[in-house]
Order: C-alpha cells, then sequence, then structure tokens
C-alpha cells in the first residue's frame, strides 16, 4: 500500500479518468484531479505522459498513465475490496473485454454519437450505428451469462468501471431522441447493467458537474468541426 497523495490528471470530460475516478471512490482513496487544456499542454504534463494522452495518476512525483494500468494498479496496492476476479482465467478474461470497450464499443458509440449529431450524415450515420448494434450484441451475450447485475455477476469490478462513462454519454445521446439511437434498450441485460451502474455510488460521484448539458455541447462543436473539415 502506498501512502503518497493521489493526482489524477485529465480535462473534464474524459471518459478515461471517470473510470480511474470510479475506481478511486470504490477504494476511498483521498485523491485530487487536476485538468488541463488539452489544446495547449503543459510541458510538465508532457513530461509526465510520454503519449500526451490523460489521464495520468501522480502517486507522489511518479507517473502511471493508461486508464487501464492505472485501475489494475490501484487494485493491487488497495485491495479490499478487490475488483479483478482471483482466479488466473477468470482475470483475462475481464482485462479481455475491458480491451473490448476501449478498441470497439468507446470508438463505435464516438462514431455514432457524432454521426447523430451531424445533419446528413447518410452512409457514415448507418456504418456506426451498425458497428454499435453488434458490439452490444456482443456484450448481451457475456453479461448474460453473469446472471447480473453487474458485468461478471454480484460483485462491481474494474470491467464495470471500464463500461460505465460509455453508458453515460449513450444515454445522453439517446436522450436527443434522434432516430437509430435508441440502442440499450433492444439489449435486456445490458440495459439492466447499465441501469445498475447507473444508480452505483462511485459511478453517480464520478460524475462531471452539469454532465449531460456539457455533453451535448461538446457532440454539437465536434460535429460541426466535421462539417467544416469536409
Amino acid at each position: 500500500m502506498v501512502s503518497e497523495a493521489l493526482k489524477l490528471v485529465s480535462f473534464e470530460l474524459c471518459p478515461y479518468v471517470e473510470r480511474s475516478r470510479i475506481v478511486l471512490l470504490e477504494k476511498g482513496l483521498p485523491h485530487r484531479v487536476e485538468f488541463i487544456d488539452l489544446a495547449n499542454k503543459p510541458d510538465w504534463f508532457l513530461r509526465v505522459s510520454p503519449m500526451g494522452r490523460v489521464p495520468v495518476l501522480l502517486i507522489g512525483d511518479r507517473p502511471v498513465f493508461e486508464s487501464m494500468i492505472i485501475n489494475e494498479l490501484l487494485d493491487e496496492l488497495h485491495p479490499d475490496p478487490p475488483l479483478m476476479p482471483g482466479e488466473p482465467i477468470a482475470r483475462a478474461e475481464a482485462r479481455g473485454w475491458i480491451v473490448y470497450a476501449n478498441e470497439v464499443v468507446m470508438p463505435a458509440s464516438h462514431s455514432a454519437a457524432l454521426a447523430l449529431s451531424t445533419p446528413d450524415a447518410g452512409s457514415a450515420l448507418e456504418e456506426s450505428l451498425t458497428a454499435l448494434k453488434e458490439a452490444l450484441a456482443k456484450l448481451e451475450a457475456q453479461v448474460s451469462r453473469g446472471g447480473g447485475p453487474f458485468f461478471s455477476g454480484g460483485r462491481f469490478s474494474l470491467a464495470d468501471a471500464a463500461y460505465a462513462p460509455f453508458f453515460r454519454r449513450w444515454r445522453v445521446v439517446e436522450s436527443l431522441g434522434r432516430p437509430g439511437s435508441k440502442l440499450l434498450a433492444r439489449q435486456p441485460g445490458v440495459a439492466a447493467w447499465a441501469e445498475a451502474l447507473a444508480a452505483r455510488p462511485s459511478v453517480r460521484a464520478a460524475e462531471p458537474a452539469a454532465f449531460a448539458e456539457r455533453y451535448r455541447g461538446l457532440l454539437e462543436q465536434r460535429a460541426a468541426r466535421a462539417r467544416a473539415q469536409a
């Protein structure tokens, strides 16, 4: 266990820093969050983040980067409560589904959210929604095997922390009422899982202030930028 001060560095609406905040809150670990401007990254940040990405966790003066690695480190240093399975194969399975969130679900949902916010997105909208539907169908099969309410059953885990920011953002997208956006209800296991995560105290406490309004604004800005580039 470490006793150094913990500082999480990010920008305000980053879904990946949310994952680590959820884990810090689950563990009851005192920490502070420092936000930076990604368009004007300070020199000290570039020194501690080799890839120039957020989040970075500073443990004293030692930086750890990438949310998946940060979260596993926190679970190893502070194992009460444990947030990864004890059995090696189950632990590897959980890691695999966290990578699936990183490589498939988050990119597909970002593309779909942007297309839904862009008038006349055309084939890009259909393709992005199809990719997200397929991703959610695979999640449905996996979650159903666990029996709920969380990803692997009755215990909240790092896999849950990895997916909670996606559900938070997609609920905002669905609230916009755009045709084709209501995807969660099509997968009852995923929908129930999303509700369980939304009610989790750590997930609720990790929500940025005025999140829905600010996230809608961010989508509008990105859609406008995409239209200008086109």
